[in-house]
């Protein structure tokens, strides 16, 4: 027996394919074969996809489905292994080429990073084992909340089974579900999104509700929260039931206002939204689903230096922020990697605002100055250690072991991504110190014919993933600061 998907029952079918894909993942990663169910989820995950359209969540669904078809082709390659059936290798070559053809589309987006590394994964496959870690690769990949769902173009049919029904049963109340989505002053928001205290934000918000009771006639929307009371205010979105048909768009903006700046080091505030229908009634239920989390960092540069360089203290909030993403990241040690990472910052700041390094200059010239400098700073003074032994060698600087590395080039104008040459060396140092935060601090001392950028844009978080593990496991996290030396006059470059 055949049916087509209704489009109001997308939320749910989109929910269910997510779950459903949870289940068999993690059967996968513990070595189990599940190569029916991995085909049936496979399809659903496929249908969900083609509801949620091509926006950017049915797009990343999409992509999620072919990895799913890879693991499927994976999973006949182990099973014709075992049984040695003729050229099981067919299956690892589909699979390996379905992972060539999607990396292509994918290789340039920043939010596929974790999809890349399956696919790196996929491509260094020999053993039959490695399946159950890409399936766990898999089950941890996140997947973006849809919030706007549009119907299908073309009518996708499913197989459901016959269930029974109770006669004298009562029927139970069709629950309302309300996708929400949020945006701060005509900007989508961040988790976690960092605004200045003591201004008023617009804050917008987007439902798209599925269903409106009969006798219903306003939709609450109201934040809760374990913050203080006195230290937020965050607006009440009420809505009137709509005219035409479900399901309902709605949009309203209100005014954010957070009273107080946080600690540098501290975690973000966080709000929730809830969702009730007025009058109120038992039967009238509803759900809210999307982005109805919202976490919050109120950082104010003056009211809180780090360097006294401004731009160098948001590039340090938002390290710290992506820091935070990585499991096992414990807030002591990146507490202490900021506050080193921070003084390097000041370093870079200070060197184009006052040419700090003109001409050119050897490394332990360099290393000597960088730690005159750093001792200076008083969050760093006297916990600033000058050579000490790591990882059979003998460091630069450390700071609570934090392992600093300083280098030095004039070849030519440094960029992030070239100054990684030289990144194989701290990282040694920050695994063989037991820890997972280091730096590396390169002088660029090459003639300068242009005006150097931002500061904000030589500071930068570099995971660094051993080749074996093909980007899988907890990565060491660098620091990379490049300092600008042997700066122009600028009224050279104007000739």
């Amino acid at each position: 027996m055949k049916r087509t998907t209704n489009k109001y029952e997308a939320p749910y079918t989109v929910f269910f394919a997510r779950a459903r894909s949870v289940d068999i993942l993690s059967s996968i990663a513990e070595g189990k074969s599940e190569y029916d169910s991995l085909q049936k989820v496979t399809e659903l995950m496929r249908e969900a996809a083609t509801l949620l359209g091509e926006n950017a969540a049915g797009k990343r669904f999409n992509q999620f489905t072919i990895l799913l078809d890879i693991l499927r082709y994976l999973v006949q390659w182990a099973n014709a292994i075992r049984s040695a059936e003729i050229d099981p290798d067919r299956y690892l070559r589909a699979a390996k080429q379905l992972g060539k053809d999607l990396s292509r589309t994918i290789e340039n987006d920043p939010g596929a990073r974790q999809m890349c590394r399956v696919l790196s994964m996929v491509n260094e496959v020999a053993e039959v084992e490695t399946l159950s870690e890409i399936a766990r690769l898999l089950l941890f990949l996140p997947l973006p909340l849809p919030i706007l769902i549009e119907p299908p173009v073309s009518r996708i049919t499913r197989i459901t089974y016959p269930t029974k029904v109770d006669p004298g049963k009562k029927d139970i109340p069709e629950v309302s579900v309300a996708f929400v989505s949020f945006s701060l002053n005509n900007a989508s928001f961040a988790d976690p999104h960092t605004i200045e205290p003591y201004t008023l934000h617009d804050l917008a918000v987007e439902a798209r509700v599925s269903r409106w009771p009969e006798g219903a006639e306003k939709l609450v929307l109201d934040v809760v929260s374990v913050e203080p009371p006195d230290i937020y205010k965050l607006p009440t979105f009420i809505f009137t039931k709509p005219d035409g048909t479900p399901p309902y768009s709605l949009r309203e903006v209100g005014r954010m206002l957070l009273h107080v700046p946080q600690a540098f080091f501290s975690r973000p505030l966080e709000f929730s939204y809830r969702a009730r229908f007025l009058p109120e009634d038992p039967g009238a239920q509803v759900t809210v689903e999307g982005q109805r989390h919202l976490h919050i960092q109120t950082y104010d540069p003056e009211v809180n230096p780090q360097t006294g360089f401004r731009e160098v203290d948001f590039r340090l909030n938002t390290i710290r922020q992506e820091a935070r993403s990585y499991s096992g990241v414990r807030d002591k040690e990146l507490g202490s990697f900021l506050i080193a990472l921070g003084g390097i910052g000041r370093i870079a700041g200070q060197a184009i605002q006052d040419n700090l390094f003109p001409g050119t200059w050897s490394e332990r010239q360099f290393q000597a100055k960088v730690k005159e400098l750093l001792r200076s700073d008083p969050k760093i003074g006297s916990e600033l250690e000058e050579h000490p032994h790591a990882a059979g060698g003998i460091t630069d600087l450390s700071f609570r072991k934090i392992r600093i590395e300083l280098k030095a080039s004039g070849e030519t104008y440094l960029t992030i991504d070239k100054s990684l040459e030289f990144s194989n060396q701290p990282t040694q140092y920050v695994v063989g110190s037991d820890r997972r935060f280091g730096i590396l601090c390169v002088l660029d001392h090459s003639p300068k014919r242009v005006a150097p950028g931002a500061v904000a844009n030589d500071i930068a978080l570099q995971p660094m993933w051993p080749p074996e593990n093909n980007g899988a496991g907890d990565p060491i996290l660098l620091g990379v600061v490049i300092v600008r030396g042997n700066l122009a006059r600028p009224s050279d470059l104007s000739r």
